[in-house]
């Protein structure tokens, strides 16, 4: 039979990634065949144990994430949270003299944070639940930072200061071409953006390079 890790495993990709507390008793639930009176405490001890995000990480192998700000019981599979894929012609480039057109890409950052939360969005935008569609396998999203990293804003990279985008919405937001309101963001449970973050990109970025 089964380990109970390997099948919070088994749970947590059948879920898409990621889920609550409550979703992973769903989830793991069925797949044993007697549940000891202590189970749902075990199926949280395990993930705890194996988590660096945890006060009780035992240094085993680090399967789960909890990404910060979330607040507690949303957990997600750390190996279901993929690296941003670069394009074909990100260095493409001429040595010959003479002008020459060149694509000017904006920098995309690829935090673990990032793609933890872009996994619990299923890669779906913000604010037009686009998910952009790369493969059969596999779909594609942009993380932006509503107060940016860089200076002279020095954002904080956390949960709260983080939009899951398509392109077209990330390039908007970077440019200051849309304004933000919290009400109208598509949600997932325990994932909500700063009323600061709202409020500094209406007033610092909104039309600031125009």
């Amino acid at each position: 039979m089964a380990t109970w890790t390997e099948d919070i495993v088994d749970g947590l990709r059948a879920l898409g990634g990621t889920g609550t507390l409550s979703d992973i008793y769903s989830a793991v639930g069925p797949l044993r065949p007697t549940l000891p009176e202590s189970w749902r405490d075990i199926i949280r001890r395990n993930i705890q144990d194996r988590s660096s995000d945890s006060a009780g990480y035992r240094g085993a192998q680090d399967l789960f994430f909890s990404v910060s700000g979330l607040g507690a019981g949303v957990w997600g599979l750390r190996s279901l949270a993929v690296s941003t894929p670069d394009a074909i012609d990100k260095d493409a480039g001429s040595e010959a003299p003479g002008r020459t057109p060149q694509l000017i890409y904006r920098v995309l950052r690829d935090t673990e944070l990032a793609r933890q939360l872009k996994l619990l969005h299923r890669d779906q935008c913000q604010l037009c639940g686009l998910a952009l569609r790369l493969s059969s396998a596999r779909t594609y999203s942009e993380a932006h930072h509503v107060v940016p990293l860089g200076a002279p804003h020095h954002g904080p990279d956390t949960a709260e200061n983080i939009l899951v985008l398509c392109p077209n919405h990330h390039a908007l937001c970077d440019y200051g071409a849309i304004a933000l309101d919290v009400a109208s963001l598509r949600q997932v449970s325990g994932h909500r953006l700063a009323e600061s973050s709202v409020e500094y990109h209406n007033t610092h970025i909104v039309g600031a390079r125009f």
